[in-house]
């Protein structure tokens, strides 16, 4: 029975960041795509593509960033309550 509950924090983080990584793509594929700079050419199109990028890439490090603060944080809960339990 411990190790289920050992495994619930894992399960909860997976869940929320799958989740979370949905919700991501969906605003990517809704919002991002649609973002459109009124510069004719290839250089509009390069402005275009490198606006999309950056906000992809921001949303991707905050998302990862998120995904390790969690991890880091359940890991530190883990190893203070089994400090508890051996003492």
């Amino acid at each position: 029975m411990k190790s289920l509950k050992y495994t619930i924090d894992i399960i909860g983080i997976m869940i929320l960041i799958w989740g979370l990584m949905l919700a991501m793509l969906l605003f990517i594929d809704r919002i991002v795509v649609n973002i459109r700079v009124p510069i004719e050419g290839v250089i509009g199109s390069l402005i275009n593509n490198g606006i999309q990028l950056v906000i992809a890439g921001a949303m991707f490090l905050a998302w990862l960033f998120l995904w390790y603060r969690l991890t880091v944080y359940c890991r530190r809960r883990r190893l203070k309550l089994w400090s508890k339990s051996s003492q």
